[in-house]
């Protein structure tokens, strides 16, 4: 049956008449924000309900992975795996027409309702290996975008994923492309800590999938021996970042990440994960070595029957801005010896300021010459700004040199070498506070007198600056106003984005590079205060995708500061005996003895005037078996403690401040203590365990009790239950 939502038409021919997958009520709720919202509002909708899914399904940011492609508008198109349209609004854009295969008709129907207006879509409901058969036209692209790992699902054969290669490039025209993305089973964040995608269980990608089926991602390695045996089809590989779901940079083999580029590692707005190391510097002894693509978290490739080589190199995305500031930055190869820049506008609302850049290179440049500096050259190309591709080491790649060299006070005097050339720039007027300057920095309160510029390029960070041989050039001036701003401003965004954008840099902190810029601390306040407010002027009212990760995001758990609290508490692990001597306990009042990793056997002598004992066997929490805990003739001392019960002489300690009080000691003259740590897993396992059966006994006396809450909610055993509740409600949570 045929059906049209708006202009967008269904098609359930091949419909097997219910969905084989959902992601439950979500899909709902999807599908009324589909109905309800514009585009124009989504952004607002995943701020304010803060779901993973929503934003997965909902962000423009998954557009990136393909918005780029150079379509001319004459494109017959097949989406293979559509789910609720995140990429098929991109392609309704670029493309004559696109066909959409997807196996759930509630995602179909989201897709249709949020394409409404697209009167070139077609939505195919059903299983892919149903459908293909009756596919008659060939196409010049085919996506496969976070589709191609369940290949297994869609191919039903011994060797899944090259057939259903080989079947998709039988549809393809000559010169058409597959274009698949697909995450990196060797990714970096995947090493680092991250779960694997599908699964949510750590490593279980970088082990070869030990314990899971149905799902597969590959290496590049692996991928590419896959592709020979699907009929030796060619790849070009690109490597989107953070990873292609919401991909802000996009890669290639001509044109690789640059140290100190990859910096931006919040990837887990889906689940928690662990960070076992600083992915960043990590990233750069990959570039080093030249393995950067072995390591990549995702890939992109442009598949096709013969080599292709799409002039785009490299993109970036600044789209998560207001519309009138979103663009998009490519590194373009026309020929094998060309290459150029291009800032292109994402929406008619973004050309006038890609335009203005032309007006800025003419006017900055003679001023820029004085501090010899140049302005990459700038000219208007058909809405875009078409800048000078410029190769050499920028400012901040060569600080991070002298900092990896050590060499601390050649980085202090290059910095301010280049700062002093700022400040001279910008210090040819007074400041005076304009209209135009509150609205996109506040009414900040700058008391005392700046000095500042005509013209204010507020951009000139290391990473704008590039050093040639013979040249220094300033690579992005996009963000220069015809308006005063304080000099001393643009000098702290030169110190902050350089000491703060990267981890490895924190040990300069202690240098005062503000101080001695000249930046006192009341200016710091104020000029932290006006960078936010520019943010808030270049974003208006779009939400970022990092300032919704601690709200969407489980988090992330660093294991550095974990692994050294368990190394020091192995390295000095010891048994401290609290004396109280009738005034209760005391540090003062105390002896330590050492422990070995395996436990501890001694002989305690009490002195006389004890009146009560307490063992505190380490700080690390874990199990441990107190084998013996006896007086003289063997008389087993009464004790207390704040372990769980887990076994006969065993308590788990999960708070990781074991403690054992033992009181009625007068009379006493020694106390024989046998003390055996547990292993972490097994004491974690008996835990676990236990706490079962003893909240499943509390659960049975919870149940007996609301049997009687709906006759008796007035009366006393009503308040039983009430304090029953509260006293286990971490258990029903």
């Amino acid at each position: 049956m045929i059906e049209k939502i708006g202009k967008a038409v269904l098609d359930d021919t091949c419909y097997p008449g219910q969905d084989l997958y959902s992601d439950g009520a979500i899909e709902d709720e999807m599908l009324e924000i589909a109905r309800a919202y514009p585009k124009e509002q989504w952004n607002q909708v995943i701020a304010e309900r803060k779901s993973w899914p929503i934003l997965y399904h909902f962000s423009h940011i998954r557009e990136n992975i393909l918005s780029w492609l150079p379509f001319t508008g004459k494109e017959n198109v097949l989406e293979i795996g559509s789910g609720c349209g995140a990429i098929t609004g991109a392609l309704c854009e670029k493309a004559e027409k696109v066909t959409c295969i997807e196996l759930s008709k509630k995602r179909s129907e989201i897709n249709a309702w949020r394409h409404k207006d697209c009167e070139n879509l077609t939505i195919l409901m059903g299983n892919f290996q149903e459908i293909e058969p009756a596919l008659t036209e060939k196409y010049d692209y085919i996506t496969l975008i976070g589709v191609f790992e369940y290949g297994e699902n869609y191919i039903q054969s011994e060797t899944p994923y090259v057939d259903f290669l080989k079947t998709i490039a039988r549809h393809l025209k000559p010169d058409g492309q597959i274009v698949l993305a697909i995450e990196n089973r060797f990714g970096l964040k995947y090493w680092a800590g991250c779960t694997e995608d599908h699964f949510g269980t750590l490593f279980e990608g970088l082990e070869g999938y030990p314990t899971t089926k149905g799902v597969k991602t590959f290496t590049k390695k692996e991928l590419t021996e896959i592709l020979e045996k699907a009929g030796n089809l060619k790849a070009q590989w690109y490597y989107p970042f953070p990873d292609y779901k919401l991909p802000m940079t996009i890669y290639s083999d001509r044109r690789l990440p640059l140290k100190g580029e990859l910096n931006r590692m919040e990837t887990n707005f889906d689940r928690l994960r662990l960070q076992l190391f600083q992915e960043s510097p990590v990233y750069d002894s990959l570039l080093d070595n030249d393995m950067f693509p072995e390591f990549s978290n995702s890939f992109l490739l442009l598949i096709g029957k013969e080599q292709i080589c799409p002039e785009i190199v490299y993109t970036k995305f600044s789209n998560e801005r207001d519309a009138r500031f979103a663009l998009r930055t490519d590194i373009c190869e026309p020929g094998r010896f060309e290459r150029y820049v291009q800032k292109l506008p994402v929406s008619e609302k973004a050309c006038e300021h890609t335009a203005g850049l032309e007006r800025i290179y003419t006017e900055l440049t003679e001023a820029y010459k004085k501090q010899g500096l140049e302005l990459n050259l700038c000219k208007t190309v058909n809405k875009a700004a078409r800048l000078e591709y410029l190769e050499g080491m920028t400012l901040e790649e060569k600080l991070d040199q002298l900092l990896a060299q050590g060499k601390l006070s050649e980085l202090e005097e290059l910095f301010f070498y280049y700062l002093k050339k700022v400040q001279n720039l910008h210090s040819t007027d007074t400041f005076i506070k304009t209209p135009e300057f509150v609205q996109v920095f506040g009414d900040v309160e700058l008391t005392g007198e700046y000095s500042c510029a005509k013209m204010s390029n507020i951009d000139l960070v290391p990473a704008n600056i590039l050093i040639l041989k013979d040249r220094q050039v300033v690579i992005d001036y996009e963000w220069t106003f015809d308006f005063p701003v304080p000099a001393g401003f643009i000098l702290y965004r030169m110190i902050h984005y350089y000491l703060e954008s990267d981890g490895k840099r924190r040990v300069l902190k202690d240098r005062d590079f503000y101080g001695k810029a000249g930046i006192t601390q009341e200016e710091l306040a104020v000029y932290g205060e006006m960078e936010r407010n520019f943010q808030k002027y270049m974003q208006g009212s779009h939400v970022p995708l990092l300032s919704m990760y601690e709200d969407v995001s489980p988090g992330k758990v660093e294991i550095l500061p974990y692994y050294e609290q368990m190394r020091a508490a192995g390295a000095e692990r010891r048994l401290q005996v609290f004396f109280d001597r009738g005034n209760g306990f005391s540090e003062e009042d105390s002896e330590a003895y050492p422990m070995s990793r395996a436990g501890i056997s001694m002989e305690l002598e009490i002195p006389e005037d004890v009146k009560n004992l307490r063992l505190d066997p380490g700080e690390a929490a874990g199990g441990l078996v107190l084998r013996k805990l006896a007086f003289e003739n063997d008389i087993k001392a009464d004790f207390t403690t704040n372990g769980f019960p887990v076994g006969a002489d065993s308590y788990y300690f999960g708070g990781g401040d074991p403690q054992v009080v033992i009181g009625n000691i007068s009379g006493e003259k020694r106390l024989r203590i046998e003390i055996e740590i547990m292993k972490a897993q097994d004491a974690g396992e008996k835990f676990w365990k236990s706490f079962g059966l003893v909240s499943a006994e509390k659960d049975e006396e919870i149940r007996r009790l609301k049997e009687k809450i709906s006759q008796m909610e007035n009366t006393k055993v009503w308040k039983l239950y009430r304090s029953i509740k509260k006293k286990y409600a971490v258990r029903e949570k």
